[in-house]
């Protein structure tokens, strides 16, 4: 698993950022939404529940209204059947009706809709809660023969005179039905709208945090040194002026980067140019090691290229090469120019040359990356090497490509006190190190890359090209 799938690299962070960004907007949002829904699900809802109420207080209370107006001629005329008949047709005129009853002065019921109720007392009552009163109607909550009515009370006058009362009762069944009704429609209309309040949410938290997700994708291809895309901006709000901002800012943070990345390799060459100046300077100082910095760079970068290493390796095997001894530079001369075997004490002047060159190379940041190679080219694979005692695979690759092609030249290079090897002799004594001082793989691709060339030459061997 990748760094990306793991959600460590640039693209992972982008998803977790843009994920991240927009489940907080979409949980921050959808609350409030929720809240303001159900919110005004409750007031509408308690608006409803008191607008039936009101209109079923005023319906009832008109219908006893008229009642009274028709009753009073007939009571005072003693008309039962008219009576019986205004009772009959309200009651059948409003399924909400539970009873009507019409009582002369004395209190005595002379209609009522159940025939059994005539002439007998009216049984009043106590109200549970008073409804008010509409003009001389009083409306009051009341159970009567187990049912929760709304009772209205009228005075039935004639020319001034009362001459009894009608009373009206309606149930609050239909009432409550009509709310439940309407109270199960409003639910099922905020369960809708909630529904679409998720989605919708949902899609404007994506709106909203698109461009600042395109804007991360942006600062993340800056930051990683990606081909930079200008960030799309189609808003003209704050937004969209922050990322017209942005893509002007990275245009001038790339047009330096590069301007300053030319300054950086010109330095770079520059200093390179002076260190090989100072190598060739260092070789010139012994006329029987002339040129052996380029030498062992070109053999070096031949043996590197039968291995598979692309240019870029190259350049830098090549470099570690022509630097590998300019630690010498610090070495006497009476020590470096000495025409015969030096003693115990000069070989370990000697030896200090790759801890010299490390030194060097440490002035400048950019030539770091060879400290490695430098410091090491004279280890042994079996460890007995200097000047740290590393051993195999801990030795650079590099620095194991110089130590061969550096033994090389130095063998078949004359000395003061020895004349310089045939080819193949030098050969036979890299081979015969083989797993000691060279690795054994690197040593027989070296010695098959000296002896599959074309038969010339040591001085031509010596100056091949790259």
């Amino acid at each position: 698993m990748d760094a990306e799938e793991k959600g460590t690299g640039p693209g992972g962070i982008e998803r977790r950022v843009g994920v991240g960004l927009r489940l907080k907007l979409f949980g921050f949002l959808l609350p409030l939404v929720f809240l303001l829904i159900v919110t005004v699900t409750l007031v509408v809802t308690e608006v409803t529940k008191f607008t039936l109420r009101r209109d079923l207080l005023q319906r009832g209370a008109a219908i006893s209204r008229v009642v009274s107006l028709s009753a009073g001629h007939s009571l005072l005329a003693k008309d039962p059947l008219g009576l019986d008949r205004l009772v009959s047709e309200t009651r059948a005129s409003d399924p909400d009706i539970a009873f009507v009853s019409i009582r002369d002065a004395s209190d005595i019921v002379v209609a009522h809709d159940r025939v059994t109720e005539r002439g007998k007392p009216y049984r009043p009552v106590p109200p549970l809660f008073p409804q008010g009163t509409f003009g001389d109607t009083r409306a009051d909550e009341v159970v009567r023969d187990g049912r929760r009515l709304i009772e209205y009370t009228t005075p039935i006058s004639f020319a001034g005179r009362r001459v009894g009362i009608a009373s009206l009762g309606f149930s609050m069944k239909g009432l409550e039905t009509a709310q439940r009704s309407i109270r199960q429609r409003i639910f099922a209309a905020a369960a809708i709208i909630l529904v679409a309040a998720f989605f919708g949410t949902l899609l404007l938290s994506s709106f909203i945090t698109t461009p600042v997700k395109r804007l991360h994708q942006g600062v993340l291809s800056l930051a990683s040194s990606e081909t930079f895309q200008p960030v799309p901006s189609r808003s003209s709000d704050e937004l969209g002026a922050l990322t017209r901002n942005f893509n002007r800012m990275a245009e001038t943070i790339l047009a330096q980067k590069t301007s300053l990345q030319k300054k950086a390799l010109q330095l770079e060459e520059a200093y390179v140019s002076m260190v090989r100046v100072i190598a060739a300077s260092l070789d010139a100082r012994d006329p029987y090691t002339m040129g052996h910095s380029t030498r062992v760079a070109r053999m070096s970068c031949a043996l590197g290229r039968r291995l598979g290493m692309n240019e870029e390796e190259l350049s830098h095997l090549e470099r570690a090469a022509i630097f590998h001894d300019i630690g010498k530079i610090q070495t006497p001369d009476d020590v470096l120019l000495k025409g015969e075997r030096l003693s115990r004490v000069e070989e370990e002047q000697m030896k200090n040359h790759p801890v010299g060159g490390t030194e060097i190379l440490r002035m400048a940041p950019f030539l770091h990356r060879y400290i490695p190679v430098v410091r090491a080219h004279h280890e042994w694979y079996n460890g007995d090497g200097y000047p740290d005692g590393i051993r195999g695979d801990e030795i650079p690759l590099h620095a194991q490509l110089i130590a061969l092609a550096d033994a090389f030249d130095a063998m078949t290079t004359d000395r003061p006190y020895r004349e310089a090897l045939s080819t193949k002799e030098a050969i036979d004594e890299i081979l015969q190190f083989r797993g000691t001082q060279f690795s054994p793989e690197l040593a027989d691709a070296f010695a098959r890359m000296v002896l599959e060339m074309p038969p010339t030459d040591d001085t031509t061997l010596k100056s091949m090209a790259l």
